[in-house]
């Protein structure tokens, strides 16, 4: 019983909240979903920037990944210019520019944490996911923040 006891201890222990991130996208959500996952981890970048990390790069299609990986290279794109504008941001507002059955684009005005506007075109396809054993929303193009005069 007692080593059942710390065998469970230390799976509970080696199963903390950080390490239990996946790198995949989880069941099948709908584009706007997958688009306020990803900014609220910009929001919340510096609580868990492991987690930030693993969240937007979970949600990046391959050949997202095969451009911007591997995943520690990935990461500090994040947080140098000009994507690390955008980290701790403080607010977010998007709409859709363009949507069809396998593709959607949004405009994402963001509040960063300056307090300085920035804007960006996110883009998600509906694709196969192997992991899901279905369609999913991935990543496929992001512009660069660029600044705007105010407003979100």
């Amino acid at each position: 019983m007692a080593k059942k006891t710390l065998i469970l201890l230390l799976l509970l222990v080696s199963c903390s909240e950080s390490q239990t991130v996946v790198d995949e996208p989880p069941q099948s959500l709908n584009s706007e979903e997958v688009l306020n996952l990803i900014f609220d981890s910009y929001k919340n970048f510096t609580n868990n920037p492991e987690k930030a990390v693993d969240t937007i790069w979970g949600f990046a299609h391959e050949n997202n990944k095969e451009i911007t990986g591997p995943k520690e290279r990935f990461s500090q794109m994040l947080v140098s210019e000009p994507y690390d504008s955008i980290i701790d941001l403080r607010e977010y507002s998007y709409e859709v520019t363009y949507e069809d059955e396998t593709n959607v684009h949004y405009e994402v005005k963001v509040l960063a944490k300056n307090n300085n506007y920035f804007i960006i075109t996110w883009v998600f396809e509906k694709t196969d996911c192997p992991e899901l054993k279905k369609q999913c929303w991935l990543t496929i193009a992001v512009t660069a923040p660029s600044y705007f005069d105010s407003g979100i």
